[in-house]
């Protein structure tokens, strides 16, 4: 980056000295002449911790209000929190930094920012150096971004470099009293998603306690792949001071895990029995010292780290270690109990998959550190008193405490039944690769991890003194992990439907009427383009259409154009485009057309569109704010909503969510539906508007239930078709439900029309039933039962003549090869039952070929052998010998007669 970059006004006016640190050779600012290195680690060591250079002591929350208080005053709006779940982004799971708010719409200008210039703390989590937390002082899973942001555009340019320093140097200095001295400010270049620009590292005694970002450039590339960059049309000022190392800082604690979490590590200490004194606090505090010099990324840098510590204290490595591991394992619950309320609290559901990875993650984890603690504290009982600490700052998670807690049991159970199973499953693995002479390797552990949640730790244990089965434990396990499912597509946006051949260029935007009035069904339009694609698809583009194209889960309109039929409509880009079937030669580009859209389709489409958005909402309002959609489909015969839940529903629950569905159906309540302002419409709905995923666009299309008293209800960012009134929908049946997959339920259902059917039909096959039994319908139940009860004796006395049989047939084998067993009065399983029984048994369709044979005891070369599960046919279709040990060959004898 040119220095020039880094000259600034401010600089200058209050006598900044620019030097270049001796040691890694960065230029840095300062106004202390006799300042000669960065300060930054390796540089340099941290100062503070013991020795504070601020002059006020603040817990977490006295310095979040204390900083926010400060840009406020500076002319900044205070914005709120995002969520730490990113559902307005696509491309992420978490909210990682401050600036993940407002891409990409707001820099790229898609829509304003909620303030300019703003102040906020905003919540983040990564797990990029979750292995680290705990041990070396200043690494936290979860952690609070304090920034303050400006979006400058030439029209209205606020403030860049110059101001951006003078606030952060103001704060430092003049309101919190640290010293000029103990100030660097080190020239560095960012970079990322494609932009870059100058920032300035914030060192105060050697510790980076801010980072100051101008966002500037952007990547532009050539013809011919040359990269370059140009200015940005928007020039950001993109800051992330951290909000607990400011603590750390003003406490001067032994590291920053004592100052953020004082309560809950007090509870920790008093249930684990540990007592801090002065001793182990100057082991914690020299051995965050020397951390902060390391970038611990492996086992190897531990325990460097470990033996420098040591060293500098004058203590063994094995002296150290018994006092540093109880509180590294203190440490990391702590951690990760926040940063797992913060996550259940804004909507993730613990899974094997996407965002519920990650908090699976963090309770796995926080286990295994109670167990290393001998702690039999129920995970929950740590929660609550994280929620206790923050319900003040942050009512939701208070709001949502009995939730929260209930998803954190649930978890904490699930993982005791898994431990369980745990020996059998590494049991089997065992077997597995001894059997393909290798060991256990870092892939089959990630597997277990993943599969089954068993860490490699309980893994080793399980394995136990068996040398052939030795691990080892790569020491950026849990990155490796963590980094894997960060890859994973979001994959809860439904995208539309777009051909990839549907060439659009050069054809102006499709006029979508649809949204203006979706009561019309007919109309004319002009012929723009037609389109003879690959496998015989003709699209036809028109100048506008009302023709519904498939996207957010539901199904296209169909219909004609002229007297072609419509069977299928895609949107790519701005243009629509609807396939047809027929001969096409009696139009032509440019010609007016007569357009109708299947009427009755679209209304059956707009009926289940309208009742997942019913359903969805009662589902949440039923089971929780952890109720997020996570995909659905809507077509003609029925449809399916999925939602972000951790069990099937009980008959009650699915009873109570059909009732209160349906309530809202007959209490005919108002659906607006609007188009408005991105911002506008975050700030009146929360970012639960992104049910069915991120919506590009400044602006989004809204869909709003209320109650007859205007309470609302629901609101959704939706792109599909919806009546005005939801008694329209008539009526909705849910008709089954099933987990697709860890920490998601399906919930499929008709209404309207097609659930009077499935009403209908099903009133169909109850009056049969009764005929059938000769009872009244109400009487079923009982009969059924009764009926059962009858089978379940018969066929205990079935088994006990299959045992006579096979005792008959026993007697019949001996002196003899082989004996065929008679099959009119046996159906398939019985006849398998009574050859496995026998143990030496082959059974053989009507053509004589094997369908199932013991293959332990008896070797026919034959090819069309088959396991037991497929034997299929009528009695009497298949015919079943029974041999003794000798009389296989009796068998090849029997089948050929």
């Amino acid at each position: 980056m040119d220095p020039k970059e880094y000259e600034l006004e401010y600089f200058r006016t209050n006598k900044f000295y620019r030097k270049q640190c001796p040691i890694c050779k960065r230029y840095f600012r300062t106004q202390d002449e006799n300042t000669e290195i960065c300060g930054e680690p390796p540089c340099g060591e941290y100062k503070f911790i013991g020795n504070s250079p601020m002059n006020k002591s603040m817990n977490l929350h006295e310095m979040r209000e204390f900083y926010l208080k400060f840009f406020e005053e500076n002319g900044h709006k205070r914005i709120n929190r995002y969520p730490i779940t990113a559902r307005w982004r696509d491309d992420v799971f978490f909210t990682q930094a401050s600036i993940y708010d407002f891409q990409p719409h707001v820099l790229n200008e898609t829509v304003e920012p909620p303030a300019n210039p703003l102040t906020i703390s905003q919540t983040c989590v990564r797990f990029n150096d979750i292995d680290n937390v705990g041990k070396t002082g200043r690494h936290f899973t979860m952690f609070e971004m304090l920034a303050h942001h400006v979006f400058n555009k030439t029209a209205k340019f606020i403030y860049f470099k110059d101001r951006t320093v003078e606030l952060c140097n103001t704060l430092l200095t003049e309101r919190l009293g640290i010293k000029p001295k103990h100030i660097t400010y080190v020239e560095a270049e960012w970079e990322g998603g494609g932009n870059a620009g100058p920032c300035f590292e914030v060192i105060v005694d050697g510790i980076e306690l801010a980072t100051l970002v101008f966002m500037m450039y952007k990547d532009v590339s050539d013809n011919n792949g040359n990269v370059k960059r140009e200015l940005m049309d928007m020039q950001v000022v993109d800051t992330g001071y951290g909000l607990e190392r400011f603590v750390w800082m003003s406490q001067g604690k032994e590291n920053a895990y004592e100052c953020i979490f004082p309560d809950v590590l007090k509870f920790l200490k008093d249930k684990a029995g540990i007592k801090s004194d002065d001793y182990q606090s100057k082991i914690l505090a020299e051995y965050s010292r020397v951390a902060g010099n390391f970038n611990v990324e492996s086992n190897r840098d531990l325990n460097i780290l470990r033996e420098e510590a040591a060293k500098r204290i004058g203590i063994s490595v094995d002296e150290l270690n018994n006092v540093v591991f109880p509180y590294e394992n203190l440490y990391a619950v702590a951690d990760h109990t926040r940063a797992l309320m913060f996550l259940l609290n804004d909507g993730v559901v613990p899974s094997n998959t996407k965002a519920g990875y990650f908090a699976r993650l963090l309770v796995r984890r926080t286990i295994r550190a109670l167990k290393n603690l001998n702690l039999g504290i129920p995970l929950a009982e740590i929660v609550e008193k994280q929620i206790d600490t923050f319900k003040n700052e942050f009512p939701d998670v208070n709001e949502n405490r009995v939730e929260i807690l209930n998803l954190v049991d649930i978890e904490e159970k699930k993982y005791v039944e898994t431990l369980k199973e745990g020996k059998n499953i590494v049991s089997r693995l065992v077997k597995q690769v001894e059997k393909e002479k290798r060991n256990i390797e870092t892939d089959d552990l990630i597997l277990l991890y993943d599969t089954y949640g068993l860490n490699p730790e309980i893994v080793k244990e399980f394995l136990g003194d068996n040398e052939k089965s030795e691990i080892s434990i790569p020491d950026d396990f849990y990155i490796r992990v963590a980094k894997a499912h960060e890859k994973e597509n979001k994959g809860n946006v439904e995208k539309e439907n777009s051909d990839s051949n549907l060439n659009s260029e050069g054809i102006p935007d499709t006029e979508l009427l649809y949204y203006e009035d979706s009561e019309i069904f007919e109309f004319d339009a002009k012929i723009l383009k037609i389109l003879n694609l690959d496998k015989g698809k003709t699209y036809i583009i028109l100048d506008k259409t009302y023709f519904y194209p498939e996207g957010g889960g539901q199904e296209c309109d169909m219909g004609f154009i002229g007297n072609l039929r419509v069977s299928e409509v895609q949107k790519k880009g701005k243009i629509v485009g609807h396939e047809v079937e027929g001969n096409i030669e009696n139009l032509k580009e440019n010609q007016v057309v007569h357009c109708k859209v299947d009427k009755e389709r679209r209304g059956q489409l707009t009926t289940h569109h309208t009742a997942t958005h019913i359903i969805n909402a009662c589902a949440r309002n039923l089971l929780g704010n952890h109720i997020y959609q996570s995909g659905a489909h809507k077509s003609v015969d029925m449809a399916r909503l999925d939602i972000t839940h951790y069990a099937l529903l009980t008959d009650d629950e699915l009873q109570k969510l059909e009732q209160d569905a349906n309530e809202i159906v007959t209490s005919a309540n108002n659906i607006e539906i609007s188009f408005m302002e991105r911002n506008n419409a975050e700030s009146k709905y929360g970012f639960r508007l992104y049910q069915g995923g991120a919506v590009p666009g400044k602006f989004i299309r809204v869909i709003k239930i209320s109650d007859d008293k205007g309470n609302l209800v629901d609101a959704e960012a939706c792109g599909g078709t919806h009546f005005n009134n939801t008694g329209d929908v008539g009526i909705i049946k849910l008709t089954g439900q099933k987990r697709i997959q860890d920490g998601v339920l399906r919930l499929e259902f008709v209404a309207g029309k097609k659930a009077m059917e499935y009403i209908t039909n099903n009133e169909k096959i109850l009056k049969k039933s009764s005929a059938t039994f000769s009872v009244e319908i109400s009487k079923l139940p009982k009969t059924c039962e009764r009926f059962f009860d009858e089978w379940k004796g018969l066929r205990k006395e079935n088994k006990e003549l299959k045992n006579i049989v096979c005792e008959i047939l026993k007697e019949n084998l001996k002196g003899k090869e082989a004996v065929r067993l008679q099959t009119d009065y046996l159906d398939a399983n019985e006849i398998t039952d009574i050859a496995k029984n026998l143990r030496n048994f082959v059974i053989v369709n009507f053509k004589n070929k094997i369908l199932v044979s013991d293959l332990d005891l008896i070797n026919l070369s034959v090819k069309d052998l088959k396991i037991i599960r497929d034997v299929k046919g009528e009695k009497g279709n298949f015919k079943v010998y029974v041999f003794g040990n000798e009389g296989a060959e009796g068998v090849k004898t029997l089948i050929k007669q």
